[in-house]
């Protein structure tokens, strides 16, 4: 019975008395008991049989639940992350145009531009303190829409490395008509004689309704043009398709028309002082009219002629129709609170180029969803650069 119990105090199997460091040693032994019999160090098999095996002692079932649950915890953060980032983006990667992708694509710009409008200054010449906010929040909604418009054609000419699909005459037209565009809101917003001429046609109670999410629309679309146009001439666009004969001739005689009136001006020709900077404004106003009008038929009939619309990134229409009709929404509310309907008299840029935006947005929807479906993207598929975000494969 002594040899027994030194044998049972120094026993490895002794779950009671196992050490920490015995339990490292024995981790990888079959967990069974064993029974040694007194003076013979035999196992007993037959009580091996009868005995539930003891537990070796591991980590706290607490730690690894609470170990467990941080990590899992983590893997939903990430995935979170990842999806809220892929939701804000669907406008930039997105290609086909889903219903479900429109949707979200819509939604995200809805909540960013609401709250940016919510943040930024109010037009203080608006009457109603709620339509204020109400018409910051459309403002800058229709802003964010618009500009937004413009980038994924930018990158979905960068990932194909060609240009093959959009119109050249299309993308030099629209700097120009830009150009125009961001020198008439410029003036308007920042040029105190300009906003004296207009309150002395219009009335002195009359406010200019260009405002700052205007000009910062106009700048900026500008410049993301001529990054299109940089495009063209670097991915060879020009030589394959060279612009048309009437692009030319038309920039031409518009500059020519241009120039010409501004030098009348600073003759001051004319009846009393001679012509006024805010006739200058209005001209290039129906310049970017009228470039907005002729600008997306080469569009369309590049796309009737390859009937297809690859390459012409249909969330440039969707977001391009999102901000037409709420800066129209806007323009009508304006003048509604002010009770001084000479905003779309005095503002027919903004107004006409809603409409016109929206005329055309229709036609290239009709031609990408109806009359030339198949979207495959062979250039795309064959270009093997990295996607703008990673793929969700693989990941926790």
């Amino acid at each position: 019975m002594a040899m027994s119990n030194e044998n049972s105090e120094v026993s490895p199997f002794n779950a009671q008395q196992t050490t920490p460091l015995l339990n490292d040693q024995y981790e990888d032994t079959e967990p069974f008991a064993l029974s040694l019999e007194a003076g013979t160090g035999e196992p007993d098999k037959d009580a091996n049989e009868d005995r539930n095996p003891p537990v070796l002692l591991t980590k706290d079932d607490s730690d690894v639940s609470h170990a467990e649950i941080e990590e899992a915890d983590g893997r939903s953060q990430s995935r979170l992350i990842y999806r809220m980032t892929s939701s804000f983006l669907v406008p930039l990667t997105d290609q086909t145009g889903s219903c479900g992708n429109i949707v979200t694509g819509l939604l995200s710009l809805t909540l960013v531009g609401g709250a940016i409008g919510l943040i930024m200054p109010r037009d203080s010449a608006l009457k109603s303190p709620w339509y204020r906010i109400v018409s910051s929040v459309v403002g800058y909604i229709y802003f964010l829409s618009w500009s937004v418009s413009f980038y994924p054609q930018v990158i979905l000419n960068f990932r194909r490395k060609s240009t093959t699909g959009l119109s050249n005459d299309f993308s030099v037209l629209n700097v120009v008509g830009f150009a125009c565009y961001a020198t008439y809101t410029c003036f308007f917003y920042w040029s105190n004689a300009i906003k004296g001429e207009y309150k002395q046609r219009n009335g002195e109670d009359s406010e200019i309704t260009v405002q700052s999410n205007d000009v910062a629309f106009a700048v900026h679309a500008l410049v993301l043009c001529a990054v299109q146009v940089g495009q063209i001439s670097i991915y060879g666009g020009f030589r394959m398709q060279p612009l048309a004969m009437f692009v030319k001739l038309g920039m031409f005689f518009g500059a020519v028309i241009i120039l010409a009136y501004a030098a009348l001006i600073l003759l001051q020709v004319g009846p009393g002082n001679g012509l006024l900077w805010l006739d200058f404004l209005y001209l290039l106003s129906f310049v970017k009219v009228a470039i907005s009008v002729v600008k997306y038929i080469p569009q369309v009939i590049l796309n009737i002629r390859r009937e297809s619309t690859v390459g012409w990134n249909i969330w440039n229409i969707i977001l391009d129709f999102t901000g037409g009709m709420l800066s129209i929404m806007q323009l009508i509310g304006d003048s509604a609170d002010m009770g001084d309907w000479s905003g779309i008299i005095g503002n027919p840029a903004k107004f006409a180029l809603g409409f016109v935006s929206i005329i055309f947005d229709i036609i290239f929807f009709l031609q990408h969803y109806f009359l030339y479906p198949d979207h495959a993207d062979e250039q795309l598929e064959d270009n093997t650069g990295e996607p703008l975000l990673p793929s969700n494969e693989g990941r926790p």
